[in-house]
């Protein structure tokens, strides 16, 4: 993994090769960034930059022993700390499927990951104690052949009470060592691990260079391109998703949506169609992929919503369309029904990745939504 493969975040790669060049290498640190931010990919390019045997001015070199051996995350003084499901406990059971994961998408999530250990997704993840204990054997010993001995301990919110067992080893590891912790939220990291690293904050990817990337690594058609990097606020692995689904009506049927769950009315007989069911019918008879594309769009534009009636105009990414229907719309949306919209919808993108029922699921936001915006407009 090379800087040039990671998707933006130059200004904070910039600072990494800096702090390299003049020997400021914390011994332990924290990647800490959102979903899709590219922060593992970027820990990943950064250990390898630092063992990186003929370092150049802005990059590893791609071409020594030790870059060939980090880009197929083979070398034998780097190790991965990751999250198993049982029975594996440890992460060098699931290793090589972890080396496969990431060369299909650095940029995946966790849940992307858990699936690729088991198929639903169902299964708790855990980073266990017995994975706490083996991270000391694996760094008990001098570097193999690298300047530095390495490990990612990735996802480390899956780190419970568990994670107090690597403490001494943050505050005092071997020489030579350097342990970097990949992390979305620092809220899920126990409070005694976060005291012990350095903190590293990677941004969200601006829209610009997703865009660009689509249009540059993925041949997309740059209409198609520019409405995903809209779509996805910075989270690229989201984008990667979004590729083979087109959704260019997805306006119409949003707006379709909206109005139909605002019009609903709970009188309706029993067993009797009504256009909120019909409705709900038509959303749920895609794909679980489109489910999630289309919901993460009515999530955008719900905060969309809140930019165009208490934002600055200056911050409005919308197309014209979008912008009339907000503008028609907005008398029923408040600061309070917003928030709560969008907390809904974005739980229900987190239950449809876990197989709920779809119909079901539609069914309920959308009387959510429907009394939310109807309480506004009592009011």
């Amino acid at each position: 993994m090379q800087f040039k493969t990671i998707v933006g975040q130059k200004a904070l790669i910039s600072k990494l090769i800096q702090t390299t060049k003049a020997g400021r290498i914390s011994h332990a640190q924290l990647f800490l960034g959102a979903e899709g931010s590219g922060n593992l990919a970027l820990a990943i390019a950064y250990a390898q930059y630092v063992n990186c045997l003929n370092q150049k001015e802005d990059d590893s070199c791609g071409e020594c022993s030790s870059c060939v051996k980090y880009q197929k995350y083979v070398h034998p003084d780097l190790h991965f700390t990751v999250p198993t499901i049982s029975p594996n406990k440890l992460t060098n059971e699931v290793l090589v499927d972890f080396r496969e994961a990431l060369i299909e998408n650095p940029y995946m999530n966790d849940f992307d990951w858990l699936c690729k250990l088991d198929n639903g997704g169902n299964k708790q993840g855990n980073i266990t104690a017995e994975e706490c204990r083996d991270i000391f054997r694996k760094l008990s010993l001098k570097a193999y052949e690298a300047k530095y001995k390495t490990l990612i301990i990735w996802m480390p919110e899956y780190m419970k009470n568990e994670g107090n067992i690597i403490l001494k080893l943050l505050e005092e590891p071997p020489e030579n060592t350097l342990i970097i912790l990949v992390a979305n939220d620092s809220e899920k990291v126990i409070a005694t691990i976060l005291s012990r690293a350095q903190l590293i904050k990677v941004p969200q990817v601006l829209d610009a260079d997703i865009e660009n990337t689509l249009i540059e690594n993925y041949n997309i058609e740059p209409n198609k391109a520019q409405s995903i990097s809209r779509l996805v606020s910075g989270n690229f692995n989201l984008a990667l998703s979004l590729i083979d689904i087109e959704h260019g009506d997805y306006l119409a049927t949003f707006i379709d949506w909206m109005r139909k769950s605002f019009k609903y009315n709970k009188s309706t007989p029993i067993g009797q169609p009504d256009d909120l069911s019909l409705m709900v019918e038509k959303l749920a008879s895609v794909g679980r992929e489109q489910v999630k594309s289309f919901l993460t769009y009515s999530s955008q534009m719900i905060r969309s919503a809140f930019i165009y009636k208490y934002g600055h105009a200056l911050l409005r990414k919308n197309t014209d369309a979008e912008l009339a229907f907000l503008n028609q719309f907005s008398v029923v949306f408040t600061p309070s029904n917003l928030k709560l919209i969008t907390v809904a919808i974005d739980e229900a993108i987190f239950h449809v990745e876990r197989n709920a029922n779809v119909k079901i699921m539609y069914l309920n936001l959308s009387m959510y939504i429907g009394k939310q915006l109807q309480m506004a407009n009592n009011n």
